[in-house]
């Protein structure tokens, strides 16, 4: 019976694919295309931010079900921005343990919701085993113990002293939980990525030592992030050095079996990423800077105390939530939004609707779930107004996407992911949101919107003929799987 090993690549993009493929750089995930099937029109979720992308992958779920609205979000019950962890400035601002609690323990504990249940979940209900290789979501009935390196320990507050966070069977988030299998992996001493294992070698040597060591769960999550670091750093169209890296950890795992052929016969192999990546331009006015677009109202700045403010901004890189705090100071925000027409797509919830309005020219549509036309996946919609606001196009009642591959659905599940009023903003192709403490790309890779650069990632499947709907969107994996473990010849 075969098992899954499941290999999620982040900011891992097509284009970057193809071209390596056809430069003959990356052998591993040419093997794998080569014996099974690839498409490179699979569609992510929005934000195109990595805690919002993979509860929706291990939930099969939009965020609307799931409830993480993205990387980073307002929480109005406890006054205060949520970030699992992203941007060092930011995380100094609103302290350390506060931003270490929120990814380590509530993303899964207390955040990602309990009406909804994750493929490890899904697995163990069904009497198999699973594991998570260093994923953020992971969700599941055993408790793993959390051990932190002794100088982040003493910076967040010794507050995860016998704490102790769910996951699957085997489970790994770098050095800071690891299941007593894990334990040896070795790992250098400098830097702190590397010596937490967050890393792409640390996820290759646990998932050699699961296969090696005839313990291999019957499905196993591997979580590669260095690719993303690469992008942000470098212009996405010239990053294929980052991928090479990547596939050589690939080829590794491969010969773990003794040979790649030997490989997708004991094993199904899925290969895809969380989301793609923009470049952004190498001047000032690619920055379009929030801060001073709404210095006419009173923003919540990382550190303050919430008090007389307008509005907070969680600024998630490529799109940003914004959270009116007044009653009357939404429409004066979404008229300011409109002055800027660096902003392409604005955002926001109005009577169980959405409207959208496009930054600048002001051209306006809504949508809502139900109706007269069915896209291209098979969920019904009504849509009113100027239909290429979203780049739609619908022909004989069929919504066809262009640049914002399954644009209602993604939408939709970010503005209902909360049941407060609030705002998406998204930046044009080139462009990038600016905030104060926050990261900034100039010159490489940026994600977060909702258009097709940053939305669009490639999927492999080798080792099973069974059927992937099409067109294929990461939020339908799970299912894929759980599919798979309950055919006969598998798991």
């Amino acid at each position: 019976m075969k098992k899954i090993i499941f290999l999620l690549i982040d900011s891992f993009m097509p284009t970057i694919l193809e071209d390596c493929v056809r430069h003959r750089t990356v052998p591993g995930l040419k093997f794998l295309m080569d014996r099974g099937r690839y498409w490179a029109n699979c569609a992510t979720v929005f934000p195109t931010m990595t805690a919002s992308v993979d509860s929706s992958l291990v939930t099969g779920t939009y965020p609307d079900v799931h409830r993480i609205p993205g990387l980073i979000w307002y929480d109005p019950e406890q006054q205060e921005i949520v970030n699992y962890i992203n941007g060092w400035n930011c995380v100094r601002k609103l302290g350390l343990g506060k931003c270490a609690k929120h990814v380590l323990y509530n993303l899964n504990e207390k955040h990602l919701s309990a009406h909804v249940t994750t493929v490890f979940e899904e697995l163990s209900r069904r009497g198999k085993t699973s594991a998570s290789i260093n994923a953020i979501v992971h969700r599941s009935v055993k408790r793993h113990m959390i051990k932190l390196p002794a100088l982040m320990n003493m910076m967040s507050g010794l507050q995860f002293r016998k704490s102790s966070i769910s996951g699957p069977e085997t489970m790994t988030l770098g050095s800071l939980v690891q299941s007593d299998i894990l334990q040896d992996i070795p790992r250098p001493m400098q830097g702190y990525e590397e010596m937490c294992g967050i890393n792409d070698d640390f996820a290759k040597h646990a998932t050699k030592i699961l296969i090696q060591s005839e313990k291999q769960p019957d499905f196993t999550l591997v979580y590669f992030p260095d690719n993303d670091h690469e992008m942000h750093k470098k212009n996405p169209a010239h990053a294929e050095e980052a991928l090479i890296r990547v596939d050589q950890h690939i080829q590794d795992i491969l010969y773990a079996f003794g040979s790649w052929e030997e490989a997708v016969k004991q094993c199904i192999f899925i290969v895809t990423g969380d989301h793609g990546q923009t470049r952004i331009g190498n001047e000032e006015r690619f920055n379009i800077d929030l801060d001073r677009l709404l210095e006419s109202f009173r923003v919540l700045q990382l550190g303050e105390k919430i008090g007389r403010h307008d509005v907070v901004v969680c600024n998630n890189e490529r799109m940003a939530y914004l959270y009116p705090l007044q009653a009357d100071i939404q429409p004066k925000l979404i008229e300011q939004l409109l002055s800027e027409p660096r902003i392409d797509i604005i955002a926001w919830k109005e009577q169980r609707e959405v409207a959208v309005r496009e930054g600048g020219s002001g051209r306006k549509m809504y949508f809502r779930r139900n109706g007269p036309f069915t896209d291209i996946y098979g969920s019904e919609w009504t849509v009113v107004g100027e239909e290429s606001v979203l780049d739609l196009k619908i022909k004989e009642g069929i919504i066809h996407y262009g640049d914002y591959p399954d644009a209602l659905a993604r939408l939709y599940g970010a503005l209902y992911s909360q049941d407060i009023p609030m705002i998406a903003i998204t930046a044009r192709p080139r462009y990038e949101f600016k905030s104060r403490y926050f990261p900034m790309h100039m010159n490489g890779g940026s994600h977060g919107s909702l258009h097709k650069y940053d939305s669009i990632i490639p999927l492999i499947v080798t080792g099973t003929d069974h059927a992937v709907q099409e067109p294929p969107r990461l939020v339908d994996l799970k299912q894929f799987i759980l599919e798979l473990c309950d055919k006969e010849s598998n798991c």
